[in-house]
């Protein structure tokens, strides 16, 4: 096949009545996943169960936990794999979520940490999951979970919109309470808004005069995260994982 001759049909996923969207919205959670685990660069990478009759892969990649059931009809209950770390693990990410077309009944992890069990499987410790037929998921360690999403701005946002600081900044959050949506403002204190114990936020920003400044890297405007951390508005207006680093994007003294 060759990239030359195909046909690119972008516009599949826009379509609702197609089931591309949610191959979309997988994806864009999947990249999200590694820009705030960074587990494609661990040299940390152990393989924990290959079980070809349960048809069953479970493996470590940094610091998170991958488990897969490929078996077609079969779901197992309180499946015990081993791993190494000695805490509560928390699921983050499974592809049997409302938002990927799947039936959502891996929404208990979600919100419940898994305790650390005996060793086995040659692993000093372990977890029992549920594990439906044709689905994976993905848990990480809990700790890593704590503090909630800190949304800060960088310098370089802020004077490519003619803006000397965070200062009269709102930060409008997005939620859905009862099948409504609502909008929660937050005012930036010290150059940052903490959302508390949001496991994920979608919001925009809005000046004291009331001018929306939008994010450049979605369709609607609007900037998401998906995985409590520290976040950074930066360049144009895409979302980046971490603090702004001691010196700005043009190469000049943080102010």
């Amino acid at each position: 096949w060759s990239h030359q001759h195909c046909r690119r049909r972008w516009d599949l996923a826009e379509d609702g009545l197609l089931r591309y969207k949610f191959f979309e919205a997988f994806d864009e959670l999947m990249q999200a996943c590694e820009d705030r685990f960074k587990w494609l660069s661990s040299s940390h990478q152990y393989v924990t169960v290959k079980n070809s009759s349960d048809k069953v892969i479970a493996f470590e990649r940094g610091d998170l936990f991958f488990v897969f059931n490929f078996h077609p009809c079969q779901s197992f209950s309180d499946y015990q794999i081993g791993l190494s770390w000695n805490e509560p693990m928390r699921c983050v990410l499974d592809s049997d979520e409302g938002r990927f077309g799947g039936h959502t009944r891996l929404e208990y992890g979600h919100t419940n940490s898994f305790p650390p069990l005996h060793g086995v499987d040659n692993r000093p410790h372990s977890i029992k999951l549920y594990l439906p037929s044709r689905t994976a998921q993905v848990l990480v360690k809990d700790s890593l979970l704590q503090g909630g999403v800190r949304i800060l701005v960088s310098t370089a946002f802020l004077a490519g919109h003619g803006l000397k600081s965070s200062d009269g900044l709102t930060l409008k959050l997005q939620e859905c309470k009862d099948g409504k949506q609502e909008t929660l403002p937050f005012k930036f204190e010290g150059g940052c808004v903490e959302l508390g114990l949001n496991i994920n936020a979608t919001f925009e920003l809005e000046t004291s005069d009331g001018k929306v400044l939008p994010c450049k890297t979605s369709k609607d405007g609007f900037f998401r995260v998906y995985f409590p951390g520290t976040y950074t508005i930066s360049g144009i207006g895409f979302v980046q994982v971490g603090e702004e680093p001691s010196k700005t994007e043009n190469g000049g003294a943080k102010a």
